[in-house]
């Protein structure tokens, strides 16, 4: 199996500068990860010649193929859709050279949010600063202030809402239409994650991937993004057969108490009985240090899947 590093794992460090995003394939490599998951938002550039450079540090250190992270915001307005409709394309264009195989992208919400925030940061500097660091210091600072809150987080686990209108799920697909055409066109594999919101309730996430079955448009499979009043194991078991990627989530630092808490032995077997043979990401959201807890719970992950290898 591959695991893959996310680096959303590392954020606190990432964006206190304690860990370099250049060093991040090689303790990737080192901690026991096959590739990372980089995150659009946390590049340390967004220049050809940078992603170019991600990708030469991953193969040197034996991790690749890697993943990495969007997100499109579906109702924003014409112009902010186009705007980041375009970044979205010119990174998926970049993911050969990163060594990328497959991108996850979630369906955002245009309202004031992290990732709006992040955004009105970057857009008060000029384009060339943008692009050589796309947070630039105030976006940094503003992530690292609600990471430290623990804002910056997956904040879900609510009550799910009633299922969308299909004209906005159709507006979701719409926004997503551009991004699963290149992606097919380039062969990446594109999942639309179960983040919430719209993407939230499986039902609504199988329908707005239906409306672009033509592209490949697959499903990148949360194992803990379902809401409290909804059966995560039928969520997972109805998404399973569209993963393409699949994230693996971790909170706390007792990864195998967590673990069998959360049932994931049973929603990892749900997998395993389409015959599931992508990658997953480790996703960390516990206390630091981030490395060893996404450590942990890789060693937990591997002993769920592959039972046989592990020591006894």
């Amino acid at each position: 199996m591959r695991v893959l590093l996310a680096q959303v794992s590392l954020l606190p460090e990432i964006l206190s500068k304690k860990i370099n995003a250049w060093d991040l394939p090689r303790l990737a490599a080192q901690n026991g990860f096959q590739g990372v998951e980089w995150l659009d938002r946390l590049l340390p550039s967004l220049e050809p010649t940078a992603l170019r450079r991600l990708g030469q540090l991953s193969r040197e250190a034996g991790a690749a193929p890697n993943a990495l992270s969007l997100s499109i915001p579906y109702d924003a307005s014409p112009n902010r859709l186009n705007a980041a409709t375009r970044r979205c394309l010119a990174l998926l264009e970049a993911c050969p050279d990163m060594g990328v195989s497959v991108v996850r992208v979630a369906l955002a919400r245009s309202g004031l949010n992290l990732g709006h925030l992040l955004e009105i940061a970057a857009s008060l500097r000029p384009v060339s600063c943008q692009r050589r660091d796309p947070l630039g210091w105030a976006g940094r600072l503003i992530y690292f202030a609600l990471a430290r809150a623990g804002l910056a987080r997956d904040r879900g686990h609510g009550m799910a809402p009633p299922p969308y209108p299909k004209e906005a799920l159709d507006r979701a697909a719409r926004s997503l239409e551009p991004l699963a055409k290149r992606a097919a066109e380039l062969g990446l594999s594109l999942g639309v994650e179960n983040h919430w919101g719209i993407s939230g309730r499986p039902d609504d996430l199988l329908y707005t991937m239906g409306r672009l079955r033509d592209f490949g448009l697959g499903a990148c499979l949360d194992l803990d993004n379902f809401y409290r009043d909804r059966d995560a194991l039928d969520g997972v078991a109805a998404l399973a057969s569209q993963a393409v990627h699949v994230h693996y989530k971790a909170h706390g630092v007792d990864a195998r108490a967590e673990a069998q808490g959360l049932g994931y032995q049973a929603r990892l077997e749900a997998l395993r009985a389409v015959g599931y043979a992508g990658a997953f990401s480790v996703e960390y959201e516990g206390p630091p240090p981030g490395l060893n807890g996404a450590r942990r719970a890789a060693e937990v992950l591997r002993a769920l899947w592959e039972p046989e290898a592990s020591p006894t």
